[in-house]
């Protein structure tokens, strides 16, 4: 692990596995998780050679700083460590509020070339409502204050990680415990989004990845947005809750494999570097 200082100040914890020639991939968590949930997804891409970079956000896990106050600061972050580590075109994967984090990122830096995107169980907004039912279940507009701040009495799993990912997403957790509550002002920021402008106006090869038994979503927001944008498909994954790739990697891992096979010749299309 190395702490990377962006230009903004921040001092984040990255870990970058392959040849830096590689196609670049990078990995973005969801709200108070850490860039060890994606231990899975490590052999398979190596096997592919990607240029990996996995990181924990401001404040967390392995990262200095205070916690962030808003998607604003993450997607800051996020512009800052590819101009930092001079990633091309990199392929972007995020898992629930990170996918936010990829939407901000496109929104506020639409110059920012980017190769291809996966966006794990999350929909592109958070409060329902009449013409909307994929936002976080039991949460609309009288109740989202609310709501946001109270911790879901729901499990995020139905089997839990598997071992080899669990026992070093446990060593990180016990080494920087998340506080829920210095990550309130995020996760409002989070819930108060609504990116389906911004999903139905990507550019970019967009794959959504959603739990058919996910806690918290209902799983047909992919296909809503793939039926706006034909650069967007949706791919459903049995038997597993939220965090998808820590509880079935290996059927993570074919699905993401398949799409990243079928997008590997569009970066030097895009006149990247080969």
């Amino acid at each position: 692990m190395t702490l990377v200082s962006l230009a903004n100040g921040q001092q984040l914890a990255v870990e970058q596995q392959g040849d830096v020639q590689d196609q670049p991939l990078i990995f973005i968590n969801g709200f108070g998780s850490y860039k060890e949930i994606w231990t899975g997804q490590l052999d398979m891409l190596a096997q592919l050679s990607y240029h990996v970079i996995r990181y924990d956000f401001r404040g967390q896990g392995g990262s200095a700083g205070d916690y962030a106050q808003s998607l604003d600061d993450l997607g800051d972050d996020l512009a800052g460590l590819i101009e930092k580590l001079q990633l091309d075109q990199p392929i972007l994967v995020g898992h629930s509020m990170g996918c936010s984090v990829i939407w901000n990122l496109r929104q506020r830096y639409p110059s920012l070339a980017v190769k291809a995107i996966v966006l794990v169980d999350q929909p592109p907004k958070m409060i329902n409502d009449s013409e909307w039912p994929y936002g976080f279940v039991g949460v609309n507009e009288n109740n989202w204050q609310e709501k946001y701040a109270t911790k879901p009495a729901v499990r995020e799993t139905l089997h839990g990680f598997v071992d080899r990912i669990f026992r070093p997403f446990s060593i990180a957790q016990t080494n920087a415990p998340f506080s829920r509550e210095k990550g309130l002002p995020l996760l409002k920021s989070h819930f108060r989004a609504d990116w389906r402008q911004t999903a139905c106006q990507e550019t970019s090869p967009t794959l959504f990845i959603s739990a058919k038994q996910s806690p918290y979503y209902r799983p047909g927001y992919g296909a809503w947005v793939a039926e706006r944008n034909a650069v967007a498909s949706q791919v459903l994954i049995d038997d597993c809750g939220h965090d998808i790739m820590a509880e079935v990697p290996d059927r993570f891992n074919q699905t993401l494999r398949h799409f990243l096979l079928k997008t590997r010749g569009r970066r030097e299309k895009l006149g990247g570097k080969s």
